[in-house]
Parts: C-alpha cells; structure tokens; sequence
C-alpha cells in the first residue's frame, strides 16, 4: 500500500528502514510523549517485522506507514481497526522534522483513506496533555477533544493522563431531490 501527499510518500514499511527507524525510536526528544522506547536493535528489528506481518493480515486491521520525504524516512504514522467501523490512528515524526507539517499531513492522508478505503465511521487519538503540538495537530485534522483519561498510561514508571479526540465521518452531501410534478385533472 503507499499514499502520496503534495510532498510525502506514505509506505509500507521494509527491512531497510531499519536505520531511520531506530534513529527516532532511539532519540530522547521523540520519547518524551510515547509509551514505548527507547528501542534496543531488537525492539526495532521486532517492530518492522510486526509492520510486515499486520500488512499481510487478512482481513487488514493494522496500517502502520513509513513517511518518506524525498525517499528518506522521517517517521511513521498508525492507523488501527477497532470492531470494523471506528480506528485509532497515531504517528511520531523524527524531532529533527517536527514543526514542517509532516504529521498534520501524513495523519490527513490516513484519516482520508480511512473514511473513504476502509468506510469506517470514526478516527480517534490521544495525546499526552503536555504535548501541545500532538494537540494542534489533532485540532488541524478536525478532530475534537472528547475526553481526559486519568491515569491511562504507565510510562517509564508513571501513570500519566491522556487527552482523546475524535472525528467522525464527513456526511455526505444531500443530493437535490427531482422536482416532484403533480398533474391534477
């Protein structure tokens, strides 16, 4: 599977990757607000392989994409299934990016398939409440704050809240009905 934006190229993730993937899954700036890492060699070698084997499930429920700027991988954005019609999605973007748009625009990407591939009905996300731009970026896809989860997460040995945010489907225009005649004789 591969999406392209005006400047991304959203792919499947391939052995190859290893490098970039462990340079932001190595780098303190991007664990600041994720639940897992920092990743030995093992925990990215696993994580590929898990990119590789969800993307050959059927059915599919698991979309997780390198983004690739001008064929250099930058990050990875998530999109996951939940019971056929809602999913969760997520991304990182390697801190030597962040504040480009590349997540606003990889997420929008995702988001789009999501609604008009996969015909699901609701996007949601969370956030750690001090990541002010994860937030804006949430804010800028549409998405609106539905919720605070208290103690949602054990983090590095704390439990830590997480904002949740949602989207639904957009409604489909209403289409002008014919113009109904009435003929009476």
């Amino acid at each position: 599977m591969e999406l392209t934006t005006e400047r991304l190229v959203l792919r499947e993730y391939t052995t190859t990757d290893f490098d970039a993937v462990h340079d932001f899954a190595t780098n303190p700036r991007t664990l600041v607000f994720v639940d897992w890492g920092p990743n030995s060699e093992q925990d990215t070698l696993d994580f590929l392989n898990f990119c590789t084997t969800t993307a050959h499930a059927v059915p599919r429920t698991g979309y997780t994409l390198a983004i690739a700027v001008a064929g250099a991988v930058i990050g990875s954005v998530g999109l996951t299934v939940h019971h056929g019609t809602a999913a969760e999605i997520g991304y990182t973007i390697n801190p030597t990016h962040w504040g480009k748009g590349y997540a606003t625009e990889a997420a929008n990407a995702l988001l789009t398939f999501g609604f008009s591939e996969l015909s699901l009905e609701r996007i949601t996300a969370t956030c750690r409440p001090e990541n002010a731009a994860s937030a804006g970026v949430l804010a800028k896809l549409g998405m609106t704050q539905t919720g605070r989860l208290e103690n949602d997460r054990l983090i590095r040995g704390a439990w830590l809240d997480s904002l949740v945010f949602g989207i639904d489907a957009p409604k489909p225009s209403p289409e002008l009905a014919p113009a109904s005649t009435c003929n009476t004789q």
